[in-house]
């Protein structure tokens, strides 16, 4: 049994989250989630007795599972609880009288061995999976609109969340350039504001362009880029009412639905914004190309980045080692650029 203190502790500290930290409710589901390890494993023992406990939170985390299944929990799945639950007991220990034993030193225990990651695999859209998707047919308004839409995902490295909420005027494709603004209504994760610079892809462009052209001749520009169609007829809503919260899912089962009547394998919007990724990482030259990628997708430092998306095929990177020697790059060159990267690295390694 869930012990009723620990519960309206937990319940404060994310209210906490969301109101003085300001994280988007995206993040504010995911720490719902892991505090309810943290409830879990404290059952009946208030939080101000856990450094007692035994098995200590990191070990329970290598047996436990809410979904009911037998796996254990991913590396990254565990090292983000451990993350959440030593912020909620920096939290308690700071606001909530009567945790004396919560001291910072017990939180910073709460970490994990070693994992290993290598087997952790990525779902990215490869650049023949968005040429096949470019030159799919399209049939009807819904088709083009949300055959633009995972072109302009990959385009953009964009989240879907913010996607759907694009109005016309955020969006400049001649320009390359899309306008994540909160102030104009795009749900960004937590609220970050950037222009973002559209890959440089003749072919893609041109999808996307022919879209934009026929939803800007039908409405203005504070309507919606993923424009509202009208269930009676499946054309353009040329009076957009109001939408909620859950727009994304619209476009998730509208994109599903197509790929399947095209014959496509289906992969989830988030593997376009991966391939978006992974097609400049390939291409980046050197450190200054890096962070711009980095930068351009909206992540915080060029760790992030690396860490997440850069593990490469075995080919890709038999290639790139021998890259170094081709195109007239000399040996002091490539060291130094080698070094810059690596001390980069870890400045920002340093800062987590």
């Amino acid at each position: 049994m869930i012990n009723r203190g620990n519960w309206l502790h937990t319940k404060a500290f994310l209210e906490y989250r969301l109101k003085v930290d300001q994280i988007s409710d995206g993040s504010i589901r995911l720490e719902k989630t892991y505090i309810r390890y943290l409830l879990e494993w404290a059952q009946e023992t208030p939080f101000s007795k856990v450094p007692a406990i035994r098995p200590t939170f990191p070990e329970y985390l290598l047996s436990a599972r809410l979904d009911g299944t037998e796996e254990q929990l991913s590396a990254v799945s565990i090292k983000k609880n451990l993350a959440t639950a030593r912020r909620f007991f920096h939290w308690l220990y700071d606001n909530v009288p009567g945790h004396s034993l919560i001291r910072p030193a017990w939180s910073k225990t709460l970490r994990a061995k070693r994992l290993s990651e290598t087997d952790k695999k990525v779902s990215v859209v490869s650049f023949d999976e968005i040429l096949a998707i470019t030159h799919a047919p399209t049939e009807t308004v819904q088709d083009r609109r949300i055959q633009a839409a995972a072109v302009f995902w990959y385009l953009s490295g964009i989240r879907i969340g913010a996607f759907v909420t694009l109005p016309l005027k955020a969006v400049d494709i001649k320009n390359g350039m899309v306008k994540q603004f909160p102030e104009w209504g795009v749900r960004t994760k937590n609220n970050k504001r950037a222009e973002t610079v559209l890959l440089p892809i003749p072919e893609l462009l041109e999808v996307v362009q022919a879209w934009d052209d026929e939803v800007r001749a039908a409405l203005p520009d504070d309507a919606f880029w993923f424009a509202q169609l009208l269930s009676t007829t499946g054309q353009i809503d040329l009076i957009p009412q109001g939408v909620g919260k859950h727009r994304h899912n619209l476009a998730r089962r509208n994109f599903k639905t197509w790929i399947s009547k095209v014959g496509l394998p289906y992969k989830n919007p988030h593997a376009f914004r991966h391939g978006h990724i992974h097609w400049g990482m390939t291409r980046a030259k050197d450190m200054l190309e890096f962070k711009a990628i980095s930068e351009n997708v909206m992540h915080s430092n060029v760790q992030i980045t690396d860490r997440v998306y850069s593990n490469l095929k075995a080919s890709e990177l038999k290639q790139s080692i021998q890259n170094l020697a081709q195109n007239g790059v000399n040996a002091s060159d490539t060291e130094a650029k080698l070094l810059a990267l690596l001390e980069d690295l870890l400045k920002q390694r340093g800062k987590t």
